[in-house]
């Protein structure tokens, strides 16, 4: 029993020495060496985590999310002319094609035995044609010009006593009407300012037109008092003068189908700054609304 004992007595202190031992073994080895573990904050740096530069990876997300920054960017160079994606014209002179369909009216004013005219209203007319764009400022500024055969309503609204050698107040009111057809010679000049959107162009035109008539025709000719008058009279005569001037003022947009072909779409006005009417004592002018369609090639 008593060598069992010792036998007990002497394996504890050999753990409790291997023990002490292990303890003075580990903290010698935490005074010498330390460990660096990797870095795992989310901060976007050039550090791998180990004190090392990391290498460059092609971060797509990143490049999505700036992407409308970059968007933005190129509107602003788009406005300031740093980069402009609309291709200068590739020659000095262009031509167009123009299908205008027409809102028409006139003015009235009636004096001595032509008192009491008045315009009667509008009507719808036609304007088709070629033109012609000479550039003499870079792409910017060009003369515009053409040959449009065009046609206009005159109409009056007349006092039921015109023509009548009796005075009668209670005469029913007359009218008449007329389509004037013209060849207008336009000369403008056209001005375009910078991209709208990707391939079109606003741009705006100021001028001047000379309308040479080819032919009136009297519509509703049995009612038409200004057409019975004259027949009455036995002697016939034109209502019209030959020719007149008129003001011309548009603007649009024109959007580019390729580097040589563009589509026209826009608004013009042409006031008439002349006397259409061939009687002494009636005056009466021409005024145009046009929606302008054209194909430029």
């Amino acid at each position: 029993m008593k060598k069992l004992g010792s036998y007990r007595c002497s394996g504890q202190m050999i753990a409790v020495a291997v023990l002490l031992l292990g303890l003075v073994g580990n903290a010698h080895s935490q005074g010498r060496v330390t460990v660096q573990e990797p870095s795992k904050s989310n901060k976007t740096t050039d550090d791998d985590g180990w004190g090392q530069p990391a290498p460059r990876k092609n971060n797509r997300r990143a490049n999505e999310q700036n992407r409308p920054s970059r968007e933005t960017e190129k509107v602003f160079r788009r406005i300031q002319e740093d980069d402009i994606d609309y291709a200068p014209p590739q020659k000095l002179i262009e031509m167009s094609f123009r299908v205008a369909p027409s809102v028409t009216l006139n003015t009235a004013e009636g004096f001595n035995s032509y008192a009491g005219f008045r315009d009667n209203g509008a009507a719808l007319r036609m304007s088709i044609g070629p033109s012609i764009d000479y550039f003499f400022f870079k792409d910017r500024y060009s003369l515009s010009s053409g040959i449009w055969y065009t046609i206009h309503r005159s109409g009056y609204r007349i006092p039921g006593q015109f023509g009548q050698t009796v005075w009668d107040p209670g005469a029913k009111l007359q009218q008449s009407s007329y389509n004037l057809q013209y060849i207008q010679l336009p000369l403008a000049v056209k001005m375009y300012a910078n991209n709208l959107f990707p391939n079109a162009r606003f741009y705006i035109q100021t001028g001047g037109l000379i309308n040479i008539k080819l032919a009136e025709k009297p519509l509703d000719s049995v009612h038409n008092a200004l057409f019975q008058n004259a027949e009455d009279g036995g002697n016939y005569s034109r209502q019209y003068s030959r020719g007149s001037l008129s003001l011309l003022l548009g603007t649009g947009i024109q959007y580019r189908l390729n580097q040589s072909q563009a589509l026209l779409l826009g608004i013009s006005y042409q006031r008439g700054l002349t006397d259409v009417a061939r009687a002494r004592d009636l005056v009466s002018k021409n005024h145009v609304v046009s929606l302008d369609l054209g194909l430029k090639f």
